[in-house]
């Protein structure tokens, strides 16, 4: 990611995104409306070019689907009492601007760098979209202020529950960084904290078909200056969710995910076998 313009693979996301919208069957997984043109593409057609050129095209289902199933989860924490909503590494994230009656019931922080945050932002001016009151940008760089410094200064309460996702990030870390913002995450609220994140499975521990579509999308990212950094297992993860002070952690990965948004589907949907998840609370 350069200083001046957003993450390319930011981009991609909300590229794979907006394919599911407009080339896979009804019902969507996620409607995102929004996402061709916050990639900056004026028309289908356009963006249909461009989009086939990406590597393993037909790998949409799985960034629509991991947002899914945290939106889903989060609706969960919403009617318990969950006010507030932290998207760590939020790119080009549509939710406040397609789902308003959950927003209504929140406080939103989408947490970036800032260079990619600015980018953002002025897209989204650009394209008129409204901005609810209750959407708050927080650009933080690492370097420079912690989580928890970033996220207190913009006005999230730490005696309140708070809700974060963090999808699409930590194979861009190392493992001391996911470790440490897996602490800083959990320490956060007083009263509790649900987390829903993504990570990749480590290519030897997967089929070869899986494997050498994880090399493949490594090496696509990387050719872009953002390789991935970081693989965990998840057993690995598990740990490290405990480790940081998580009480409950549940994983959600191919199998589960097939029977809750994939069966009886008339189009293939399918998800890579590396793909996993897990949604773990405080208390």
């Amino acid at each position: 990611m350069t200083e001046r313009g957003p993450s390319q693979t930011a981009i991609r996301s909300a590229m794979r995104r907006a394919a599911h919208y407009l080339l896979d069957a009804e019902p969507k997984i996620l409607a995102d409306r929004f996402a061709r043109a916050l990639a900056g593409f004026a028309s289908d057609e356009e963006f249909l070019e461009a989009y086939q050129a990406l590597p393993n095209p037909w790998h949409r289902v799985w960034f629509a689907l991991r947002s899914r199933f945290a939106e889903d989860e989060l609706t969960e924490a919403v009617a318990h009492g969950t006010g507030q909503y932290v998207i760590l590494g939020a790119g080009l994230d549509s939710f406040a601007y397609r789902q308003p009656d959950l927003v209504r019931s929140l406080d939103v922080y989408e947490v970036d760098h800032p260079a990619t945050q600015a980018w953002k932002r002025e897209r989204v001016s650009a394209l008129g979209i409204e901005v609810p009151p209750s959407l708050h940008y927080v650009p933080i760089d690492f370097e420079l202020s912690t989580l928890t410094e970033g996220l207190t200064a913009a006005g999230l309460d730490r005696s309140e529950p708070v809700f974060f996702s963090w999808l699409g990030v930590t194979p861009y870390l190392t493992k001391q960084a996911v470790e440490r913002t897996l602490r800083e995450a959990a320490a956060f609220s007083t009263a509790r904290t649900t987390l829903v994140l993504e990570f990749i499975a480590p290519p030897d521990t997967l089929n070869d078909e899986d494997a050498a579509h994880v090399r493949s999308e490594a090496e696509a990212v990387a050719k872009l200056g953002e390789p991935w950094l970081s693989f965990f297992t998840s057993d690995d993860m598990q740990h490290a969710l405990t480790q940081a002070g998580f009480t409950s952690v549940e994983h959600f990965g191919p199998a589960e995910a097939f029977d809750r948004y994939l069966r009886g589907r008339t189009d293939g949907a399918r998800l890579p076998g590396h793909f996993r998840m897990a949604k773990a609370t405080t208390r």
